[in-house]
């Protein structure tokens, strides 16, 4: 690596760190300042406040990465364009793209990171923050009272399970409807109860339970069974229901692929929404790789006087990222954009404008 780069490199490194760090512990007092009232109120402990942001940290890294590269990006060219520095580096026949080779393969390196905690760290650290959220910095509210409307949950032994209310706080499930699965995903048995509540020890009691057998063409075989009471087998734990396991944010590749999986002999709506989440997945850890490219350009601009305005530009263009790729999964989820379409048409706009706009400026 020669000197320039080296230089560069350093600098843009140590203003990530910053900005990164700086990122998360504003958002941290910010989220503490929007419950400070309980926390004195009810008495909530410092530990449980420590280790709700503890295990929150990887989703806040996740979402911060980009915004802190890009900031680092900026900062550090438009430092370099103040001062004249890039003015000088073009005019001796060196190229912008060499200038801001060490930084994107940086942010490229980045990515991966951001990909893999996003991937093997965020769905089980999330779960975990969510329950100590509910319940024990949410105590006395009546929100942690209230009942999750509408859960769908891929159980485990292939089961497809419905609820229309969960309580937390009662922890039953209400409106209980549970398709059990063979391999090939074809449904044998249909189990609906009224009321489903945690016995403890990885019991759950059904109240009014309805057992309707099913063929391979989907109709009823006999009569089905009824009964006042009866154990359900599920393997999953209030915790799972009361988190928001079933949300693709916060589920891994592997695990919506393999909803996805299930879901494919559903309907087409919720095959197509899965499948834009699914590739978003991946194409996500590269937002931070292309607002730099996009910003970089946009905020060189030469003098002391300039440098704001230029630094505010590129910002500003960088930011434009974000409803365009908006936009662009809503057309996707809504059926007029292919999922793959939707999911990485903003990373290659966006990526082809930083391009034009680096050797523009090159």
């Amino acid at each position: 690596m020669q000197l320039l780069e080296k230089y560069v490199f350093k600098g843009y490194i140590a203003a990530f760190l910053l900005c990164v760090v700086l990122l998360i512990v504003l958002g941290i007092i910010g989220d503490i300042l929007g419950f400070i009232d309980d926390i004195f109120k009810h008495g909530i402990s410092f530990a449980s406040i420590l280790s709700f942001y503890f295990y929150l940290a990887p989703f806040a890294f996740v979402n911060m990465v980009p915004f802190a590269c890009l900031l680092s990006a900026v900062y550090v060219f438009n430092t370099l364009s103040k001062n004249h520095e890039v003015t000088a580096v073009i005019a001796s026949g060196i190229s912008l793209w060499k200038l801001l080779k060490p930084i994107l393969l940086t942010t490229f390196v980045l990515c991966l990171i951001t990909f893999i905690v996003n991937d093997r760290f965020v769905p089980k650290t999330m779960q975990k923050a969510n329950q100590i959220r509910q319940e024990e910095l949410e105590q006395g509210k009546s929100a942690y009272g209230s009942k999750i409307r509408d859960i769908t949950v891929y159980g485990e032994g292939d089961q497809l399970i419905y609820a229309k209310a969960y309580s937390p706080k009662e922890k039953t499930l209400e409106g209980v409807i549970i398709h059990k699965q063979d391999q090939s995903h074809a449904i044998y048995e249909k189990v609906s109860a009224r009321l489903v509540k945690w016995m403890g020890s990885g019991r759950w009691m059904g109240e009014d339970v309805i057992v309707f057998k099913v063929d391979g063409s989907g109709n009823f075989i006999g009569d089905p069974g009824v009964f006042k009471k009866k154990e359900i087998i599920l393997q999953e734990t209030p915790e799972l229901f009361a988190n928001n396991q079933w949300d693709p944010r916060f589920m891994s590749y592997r695990q919506l692929k393999r909803y996805l999986e299930i879901f494919n002999v559903g309907s087409p709506a919720t095959v197509r929404r899965l499948l834009v989440d699914l590739n978003y997945k991946l194409s996500f850890p590269f937002a931070a790789l292309i607002t730099v490219l996009v910003g970089v350009p946009f905020c060189i601009e030469t003098g002391r006087a300039s440098a704001l305005i230029g630094m505010a530009r590129g910002i500003t263009v960088a930011i434009l990222y974000l409803p365009v790729m908006a936009v662009s999964l809503a057309l996707g989820k809504g059926g007029v954009l292919p999922p793959v379409v939707a999911a990485w048409l903003s990373i290659v706009l966006f990526a082809a404008l930083g391009a034009y706009y680096v050797n523009r400026k090159s």
